[in-house]
């Protein structure tokens, strides 16, 4: 079971290491430079990136900035967001406003979980008064399979939880 274990989580990073290179496969080594950007998240997202990368790892990555999502951030317009997130009202709001205030140079999004219509026709409705179109570059929907078993264990975990905890009364 180590083996799958570390099969397992060499997958997952790759996963993320490709969204993180504008989801394409990132390449082994290279002498050129990366591709500098920013990289955007909420707590989720922030919570599966944290133990898998290391700041040197991200940098490495062409990630020179790291911020959460409902953070004050200064535009920086010669720049690409890649975003990793949970699609939930608050933060489609966000990036919203992010896209009216024309803080990056393109757009990648990365949803954690399945999006919905609506919320993606809120994301285009506001790139389209915003003149950012073009801007969108890339949107990622529905789940990797490494948050799948991510969201499985959290998911499992609380289910044994309960379970304990029923079983207490």
């Amino acid at each position: 079971t180590e083996t799958v274990r570390d099969e397992s989580l060499s997958a997952d990073l790759f996963a993320l290491k490709r969204m993180l290179n504008f989801n394409t496969p990132p390449l082994k080594n290279t002498a050129a430079e990366p591709v500098w950007k920013v990289l955007i998240y909420d707590r989720f997202g922030q919570d599966i990136i944290s133990p898998l990368l290391s700041v040197k790892e991200l940098r490495d990555m062409g990630i020179t900035l790291h911020l959460l999502l409902h953070s004050d951030r200064d535009p920086i317009p010669d720049v690409p967001a890649i975003y990793f997130l949970m699609p939930t009202e608050e933060n489609i709001d966000r990036i919203c406003q992010d896209l009216r205030s024309q803080l990056y140079e393109s757009y990648y999004l990365n949803f954690i979980s399945a999006i919905s219509r609506s919320k993606l026709e809120d994301i285009a409705s506001a790139a389209l008064t915003a003149n950012a179109v073009s801007q969108v570059t890339k949107v990622t929907l529905g789940i990797s399979i490494f948050l799948c078993r991510v969201q499985f264990i959290v998911v499992h975990s609380f289910g044994r939880h309960n379970e304990h905890f029923n079983r207490s009364e």
